[in-house]
C-alpha cells in the first residue's frame, strides 16, 4: 500500500491514451487485447502502481503455461516487464514511488508484450497521488496487420529449434513497433500467430487447409483469444464488435501469406484463392478505414507468395478506383541476422525491416 495518500481508480475514469483494442468490463476492469495495447500518460507525483490479472486463455490445458506479457516505460526506459503467471491473486506492479515533497514529473508506458490469442491482461485498478494526463497523439498514425512477425513471435529467443512462448514474444522488439519508433508515429497492431488469408500454417500442402486460423473474419472485432476475458460471464475478444472511429490510421500496413504459403506452395489453384480472398479483405479494410492509405507488404521470412500478393492488390485498386495503396518486398531472412524460436525473425532482421518499412512509408507520406 502507498505511504502517501492516494486514489483508488480504475483506467477509463482516468485521462489515459489508450494504445491497442481493448475494452472496459462491468466491473471496471481493462481488458488489453491485442498486441501492443495498453495505455499511455503523464504523471506529476508520488506514488503510482497498476494491480493487474491474467485472462482465461492462460488457463486453458493445451495453453502450456503461455502467460500474458507486459512491459512499463517510464520517461522511454523499460522499468519493469513480466507475466502474470497467477489467476487466485492479482498483481501489484509499482511503476513510481518517490519520497521528495515536490514529487517527479515522467511520461508512462504500459505495454502488452504478447499476443492476443493466448493471453489477454487486465488492469483491475490505478493507485496513485498526483495528476494524471493524456499524452498527445503522434501526428502519424500506423495500424498493422499481420500474424508472428508482426506479434514479435520469438524474438527474444536465439535458439530456432525451441518452440513458442509467450515469454520470448515481445511486440516492442518486432518490426511493426520498431518502424513506429522510427517515423515517431503511433501503432496499433491486429495479428495472430499462424494465421492467413485462407489457411494458418500447416506442416505440409498434402494437409488440410486450418480455415479456422484465418485474420479476415475478426479485423472487425477487437480481437481473437482461444477463451474469454476475465469471469465465465465475461466476452471474448472477437464477441465485440470494434469500434473504428477511435483510431483512425493514415497509413494501414497489410503482411499477410507467410502461413498462406505454407498450405499453397506447389498449387497454383490454391494461390489464385488467395488472390481472391486477399482482394476481398483489402475491400473491408478499406471500407472499416476509407481515408487510410494502403501499404501491402511481404518478404521478412519468405517471399514465394509475394507476386499473388501484388496480383490481388491490382484487383482490388481495379475494382475500387483506390489508388492510394502500395506494395513492397522486404529482404526475405538467410540466417545472417541469426533467428529467434522456430526460425522466425531475430531482433536484427527486424531492425532491417523496420528500416526498409521506414523509408517506404517516408516516400508514401512525403
Amino acid at each position: 500500500m502507498s505511504p502517501y495518500p492516494y486514489k483508488l481508480d480504475h483506467l477509463n475514469e482516468l485521462s489515459v491514451k489508450y494504445t491497442g483494442r481493448g475494452m472496459t468490463d462491468s466491473t471496471g476492469i481493462y481488458w488489453c487485447a491485442l498486441s501492443g495495447s495498453g495505455f499511455e500518460c503523464h504523471f506529476k507525483g508520488n506514488y503510482l502502481s497498476l494491480t493487474l490479472c491474467g485472462g482465461n486463455a492462460s488457463k486453458t490445458p493445451d495453453n502450456d503455461g503461455n502467460w500474458a506479457r507486459y512491459a512499463v516505460y517510464v520517461n522511454g526506459m523499460r522499468t519493469a516487464e513480466g507475466l502474470l503467471d497467477s489467476f487466485n491473486s492479482y498483481k501489484t506492479v509499482d511503476i513510481i514511488s518517490c519520497g521528495s515533497i515536490e514529487g517527479i514529473e515522467a511520461d508512462i508506458k504500459f505495454i502488452k508484450l504478447s499476443e492476443c490469442a493466448m493471453s489477454t491482461l487486465g488492469i483491475v485498478s490505478v493507485e496513485h497521488d498526483g495528476e494524471i494526463t493524456a499524452t498527445a497523439d503522434k501526428p502519424l498514425k500506423l495500424e498493422v496487420i499481420g500474424d508472428s512477425i508482426t506479434c514479435g513471435y520469438g524474438v527474444d529467443e536465439y535458439d530456432p529449434e525451441k518452440p513458442f512462448k509467450t515469454a520470448t514474444e515481445d511486440f516492442t522488439k518486432g518490426y511493426a513497433y520498431k518502424t513506429a519508433k522510427l517515423l515517431d508515429a503511433d501503432v496499433r497492431a491486429f495479428s495472430v500467430s499462424g494465421w492467413g488469408i485462407i489457411s494458418g500454417y500447416v506442416g505440409s500442402p498434402d494437409e488440410a487447409p486450418h480455415k479456422d486460423q484465418l485474420i479476415p473474419p475478426y479485423y472487425t472485432k477487437l480481437g481473437f483469444s482461444y477463451d474469454k476475458f476475465g469471469g465465465d460471464n465475461d466476452p471474448a475478444p472477437q464477441d465485440i464488435d470494434h469500434d473504428f472511429s477511435c483510431y483512425v490510421p493514415d497509413i494501414i500496413v497489410v503482411n499477410l501469406g507467410t502461413n498462406d504459403n505454407s498450405w499453397c506452395t506447389g498449387h497454383e489453384e490454391r494461390y489464385s484463392e488467395y488472390v481472391k480472398e486477399y482482394a476481398k479483405f483489402l475491400e473491408t479494410v478499406h471500407n472499416c478505414n476509407p481515408s487510410s492509405k494502403l501499404l501491402c507488404v511481404m518478404g521478412i521470412m519468405l517471399d514465394e507468395i509475394a507476386p499473388y500478393m501484388e496480383k490481388a492488390v491490382e484487383i482490388f485498386r481495379e475494382r475500387s478506383g483506390f489508388e492510394q495503396i502500395y506494395t513492397m518486398r522486404f529482404t526475405p531472412q538467410d540466417g545472417k541476422l541469426g533467428y529467434g524460436a522456430d526460425w522466425h525473425p531475430s531482433p536484427a532482421t527486424h531492425d532491417r525491416a523496420a528500416a526498409a518499412l521506414a523509408d517506404k512509408i517516408r516516400g508514401i507520406i512525403k
